[in-house]
């Protein structure tokens, strides 16, 4: 397989569509190796590019593709990944109307090719509780150690769990108490 199609193949696990070659756009055609679309969470145009293309025709071909969206009104945000060694010169030209994402290594890898395009990849995040193994809270109460675990402390940090709300609310009631204040109003001798 081609390091373009490893790249695609990235792209379509995380949700992008291939497009048609060549990409057509207001019924102009942009001879791209490929390109693809998000579909879900992101909605970049990502292009593929390699060092096959000579640089002044990249730049023609991104900036006509450019000027083509803007004529069709398009909101999609431009990405193009390079895969070989392009001339910087080149690439300053091509950040002008695309984020560039290089990828220097002429066969990379899975790997590579997934750093190269983290920005547009969905975050694969993990709950807390498998990366810690246990409860915020008993980590919290844990910290504070059984000697400074009050009743108090131990209802404040419960309510944590209820959100902000909650935790003002046994504030609340823990300083009413303080002051010999019952919830009706003051418990004291005036």
């Amino acid at each position: 397989m081609s390091s373009v199609q490893d790249v695609v193949s990235v792209l379509e696990r995380a949700g992008f569509e291939r497009l048609p070659k060549p990409l057509t756009v207001v019924g102009t055609e942009f001879d791209f190796e490929a390109a693809a679309r998000g579909t879900k969470t992101s909605h970049d145009l990502v292009l593929v590019a390699t060092d096959d293309v000579p640089g002044r025709r990249l730049q023609r071909l991104v900036a006509g593709l450019a000027r083509s969206l803007d004529l069709a009104e398009s909101r999609r945000p431009v990405s193009l990944v390079l895969l070989g060694n392009i001339a910087a010169t080149n690439r300053s030209e091509l950040e002008r109307y695309a984020r560039v994402l290089p990828i220097v290594t002429p066969t990379p890898s899975t790997q590579e090719i997934t750093d190269a395009l983290a920005v547009l990849l969905p975050l694969n995040l993990t709950p807390t509780e498998l990366l810690h193994g246990s409860d915020p809270i008993n980590e919290v109460m844990a910290v504070l150690g059984p000697l400074k675990a009050t009743s108090d402390r131990i209802a404040l940090v419960r309510a944590a769990s209820g959100g902000a709300d909650a935790v003002r609310e046994v504030l609340r009631r823990y300083a009413n108490e303080g002051a010999g204040w019952q919830e009706e109003g003051w418990n004291g001798d005036d």
